[in-house]
């Protein structure tokens, strides 16, 4: 009984360490696995990121059914797929999708 209780205590502490908010901020300047930094802003309510070169990197980020969603771009293979955007500290996290297969990457704030 111990271990059923415990385990969904932990469930329930990492449900709400993941939760969203329409509140969460992106703007501001974020460092990719590769080392790229990706700046984010917002426009007409939704978040937009760009990279060095000025190449739109996510798209139409908004929040929907409580996640924030959107489009992320790989300029290097020219791939676009869906996405959820998670805010954790100094950390997002992004997952994106293409048809049946997923991707999780991690951006550091600047």
């Amino acid at each position: 009984m111990k271990k059923i209780l415990s385990s969904l205590a932990i469930m329930f502490m990492t449900m709400i360490s993941i939760a969203q908010s329409a509140n969460d901020n992106f703007v501001g300047k974020w460092k990719t696995e590769e080392g790229f930094i990706i700046s984010i802003s917002n426009k007409n309510g939704k978040f937009v990121g760009t990279d060095p070169k000025g190449r739109p990197t996510l798209y139409n980020v908004r929040f929907e059914k409580n996640e924030w969603k959107g489009t992320v771009e790989n300029h290097d293979t020219g791939q676009k797929g869906n996405c959820e955007m998670y805010l954790m500290g100094k950390k997002l996290k992004i997952v994106a999708h293409k048809g049946i297969f997923s991707k999780t990457f991690y951006w550091i704030k600047q």
